[in-house]
């Protein structure tokens, strides 16, 4: 036994670590499914292990970076069309600050204005296009990364399916973001109407605009939800309200936030690769969040296999039967 080896033997046989550990072995957190935290924690491991999670959430940043600029093409070019108020650019850069680090926000900001500024009507259907087909390609390579090796829990798929159910994702998936997207940009001047019509005080102003941000974070924990109940091919479906997506989403939010500080307070990306730094930052956002993503749908892969393992739980309680 070398150094590093009797290192690692001392700590991991101290008594309060034991204790912890048998402790865990025998407990269950509230939404695991009595799943003792011990099982769950082994079972991610083994599976990020295994599945080379971090080489999957790559490919699936990579596959979604390829369908952000038709989708932003066609969006914005449908957009000025749509009843909305005229500063509606300015309504979404005020609301992706912070959000998104300030490169790849004034990236972003200043594609959507050279899109709007000049009539590109006929770029909508070719835009269209490719963004749908570069998306279904994204929601495959995530599906793909659903897959386990359980036989017991999980079924194959043939392409044309998968195919097929990453079409029905995707533009369940675009509605939401549509709806969330208006909820911002109309839901600030309806919000302001309001507050001006009734001279709501400042403290209610406050109250409504964190009910409209919430609002809007529900509207991203159900394609969160989405995704965990239809992607993955297995005989019974994920339930609507899971631990991983709660986990997911919560993660999604924080590490955005954090991901924006660090790169607005301390990264130099864009003075060391100039203006193709805000793509490394969108790439590398989008990759924290395919990690999140797949984080979470191993929490939920975990606790359903172990109560499988364990036969903890009645199958009504498990999940909903699938249709798929």
């Amino acid at each position: 036994m070398n150094r590093w080896e009797s290192i690692w033997y001392w700590i991991t046989h101290l008594p309060i670590l034991r204790q912890i550990l048998e402790w865990s072995k025998r407990t269950a957190i509230p939404g695991f499914g009595k799943v003792p935290i011990y099982n769950i924690l082994v079972f991610i491991y083994d599976e990020t292990q295994k599945d080379n999670i971090t080489t999957r959430a790559n490919a699936i940043a990579f596959s979604l970076f390829l369908a952000i600029f038709p989708t932003i093409i066609s969006i914005f070019t449908l957009l000025p069309h749509m009843p909305f108020t005229a500063n509606y650019v300015d309504l979404i850069s005020s609301s992706l600050q912070g959000v998104l680090p300030d490169d790849a926000h004034d990236y972003l900001i200043e594609l959507i204005r050279s899109i709007t500024a000049v009539n590109r009507e006929g770029l909508f259907s070719l835009g269209f296009l490719l963004a749908v087909f570069f998306a279904s390609s994204g929601m495959l390579t995530l599906m793909d990364g659903f897959d386990k090796s359980y036989k017991q829990l999980y079924k194959t798929r043939s392409w044309l399916r998968k195919r097929y159910v990453a079409l029905n994702m995707m533009l369940i998936l675009f509605m939401l973001f549509m709806m969330s997207f208006v909820l911002v940009i109309v839901g600030n001047v309806a919000l302001d109407e309001v507050v001006a019509y009734f001279e709501i005080s400042k403290g209610l102003d406050l109250l409504l605009t964190i009910l409209r941000w919430a609002l809007a974070l529900l509207l991203v924990y159900s394609g969160i939800t989405l995704i965990y109940r239809y992607g993955p091919s297995m005989y019974k479906r994920t339930p609507l309200i899971s631990s991983g997506a709660i986990m997911a989403t919560i993660l999604s939010l924080l590490t955005s936030l954090g991901f924006s500080y660090f790169v607005n307070n301390f990264g130099r990306y864009n003075e060391i690769y100039g203006s193709i730094g805000a793509l490394i930052v969108i790439m590398i956002w989008l990759q924290i969040n395919a990690f999140v993503i797949l984080i979470g749908y191993e929490l939920n892969a975990s606790i359903a296999v172990n109560r499988k393992r364990l036969g903890v739980g009645t199958n009504s309680e498990l999940a909903m039967d699938s249709s798929d």
